[in-house]
């Protein structure tokens, strides 16, 4: 990142530096949504293009009144070869005829996004943001300045609804973004922009990229919207906006109501990247703040991107309101994951599922001396040994193969036995099989997770073992009768 420093240039000696009506209506603007204060320092990315070059130009104007340290920012994106270097001259020109401080990035978007399996425009506006925070921290600014615009919004909502959004996508762009970005032409159209700009002569430069229906966005710029406002509604920018208003206003009541039960199921936290919840917490809140948890928790993890959508959250959603499994996982993009231990949910941002799974379970042992309920080695629930009636489907394997109940001979049990996870190199004969062979091999062939096999409790006396809780009984300890009584095996969580 290279950076100039300012000129001596001053408001009132650049040319248009009268105060216009987009001038009072952007002041107004400022004070009602509390955007910056007198006195700030703000990073203002400028492209070039008319959006940016006003918002520069307002800005400037403001800094004799209000005692503005303004900071210009230049991402190049190296996409446009040298169109894309001349605009960054052009905004260095610009800077420097302003008077004011001036940092430049080139970068590599087409790199970056092949690397994170990503779209070109999506690589884009993470690079630049990064940069932008990048000359906010070196120039000891509060704020970024970004010129978004009542079109960019209207844009921003259509592309939204069209690839699926909930109540926060289709909210639109913010107007405070992370308490430090700031979008003061939110509420301008195009047409002021342009009015304004052309009223004080000052130049812009076009990116012809705009122009391209390659990108969805531009497809809904030039037909889409010109579509919607000739033949449905001639102010449909104004009413998108009006739309996103009203729902970043009811989207900001859940976002409240979201944060108290955030912090209420929040069980667990490590500087490692990690967030540990409670699944009867959560599961207790309905949908719409649930979904705002995870959404909270991937934004508390630096995951929240442009990568992480719907189903993502849907995903994560599963995992807490039906999934049985309490070793299930969700993969998330960039390598994070979330996944269940018992009634805990975890959301991790890049420490692998394997590792995490079997990351906390011990090798301990229980002496268990007869009937009644005993601790599980590792996890939470409890392993319960009774003496019971045999159930008419004891032979039935259709249930969850972890919590599946079984049943042992009574005859051949003797206590005192062993609960405890499995060692390596252990042997089990499986019910039915011709004879012993690798506890590992049954496993696997079981289709057990591989996060699940180093935590299923055992049943051993000695070196044998007499059933997996959950799994399988072993073939020596197998009930023969079907009626009467037997010591039924369960494990419950």
């Amino acid at each position: 990142m290279l950076r100039s420093g300012a000129g001596k240039a001053h408001p009132s000696s650049f040319p248009g530096s009268e105060i216009s009506s987009l001038v009072s209506l952007i002041k107004l603007t400022v004070r009602r949504k509390e955007l910056f204060e007198p006195g700030a320092r703000i990073v203002v990315a400028v492209s070039g293009g008319p959006d940016s070059v006003c918002l520069l130009h307002i800005l400037y104007l403001l800094s004799s009144q209000w005692g503005l340290g303004l900071e210009v920012a230049h991402f190049e994106h190296g996409l446009r070869g040298r169109e894309s270097r001349d605009d960054a001259c052009f905004v260095e020109k610009l800077s420097h005829d302003f008077g004011l401080g001036f940092s430049i990035e080139h970068g590599n978007v087409r790199a970056f996004a092949g690397k994170e399996g990503m779209g070109i425009q999506e690589a884009a506006r993470i690079l630049r943001y990064e940069f932008l925070e990048r000359v906010r921290t070196e120039t000891k600014s509060t704020y970024i300045a970004t010129a978004h615009t009542a079109d960019d919004q209207a844009e921003e909502v259509l592309l939204r609804l069209i690839r699926g959004a909930g109540l926060p996508g289709l909210s639109g762009i913010p107007w405070v973004r992370d308490n430090y970005i700031v979008r003061p032409l939110l509420g301008v159209t195009k047409q002021q922009v342009l009015g304004h700009l052309k009223a004080h002569d000052i130049p812009f430069v076009i990116d012809q990229s705009n122009n391209s229906r390659a990108y969805l966005r531009n497809r809904i710029r030039k037909d889409l919207l010109p579509l919607l406002a000739e033949d449905f509604n001639p102010a449909i920018v104004r009413t998108i906006n009006r739309t996103a208003e009203m729902l970043a206003e009811d989207n900001q009541l859940l976002e409240k109501m979201a944060e108290e039960a955030y912090q209420d199921s929040l069980s667990f936290s490590s500087q490692e990247g990690k967030l540990g919840f409670s699944v009867k917490k959560v599961k207790g809140y309905p949908g719409p703040i649930r979904r705002r948890i995870y959404r909270m928790a991937l934004r508390d993890l630096r995951l929240f991107s442009g990568r992480i959508r719907a189903g993502h959250l849907l995903g994560i959603d599963k995992l807490v309101t039906t999934c049985k499994d309490p070793y299930a996982s969700c993969r998330l993009p960039g390598g994070a994951v979330a996944f269940r231990r018992y009634e805990e949910l975890f959301i991790s941002s890049f420490v692998p599922e394997e590792q995490i799974l079997d990351s906390s379970c011990g090798s301990c042992s229980i002496s268990v001396t007869g009937l009644g309920r005993w601790p599980a080695p590792c996890g939470k629930g409890h392993v319960e040994i009774s003496l019971s009636d045999v159930a008419d489907d004891f032979r039935s394997r259709n249930r969850k193969e972890y919590f599946r109940p079984l049943w042992l001979n009574p005859e051949a049990v003797k206590f005192p036995l062993d609960l405890r996870t499995r060692k390596p190199g252990e042997i089990f004969w499986p019910l039915g099989a011709p004879a012993p062979f690798k506890l590992k091999k049954f496993l696997i062939s079981s289709k057990i997770p591989r996060g699940v096999r180093g935590s299923l409790p055992l049943l051993t006396s000695g070196k044998e073992v007499v059933a997996v809780v959950g799994v399988e009984v072993s073939h020596p300890y197998r009930l023969v009768q079907t009626s009467g009584k037997a010591l039924s095996l369960q494990w419950i969580m």
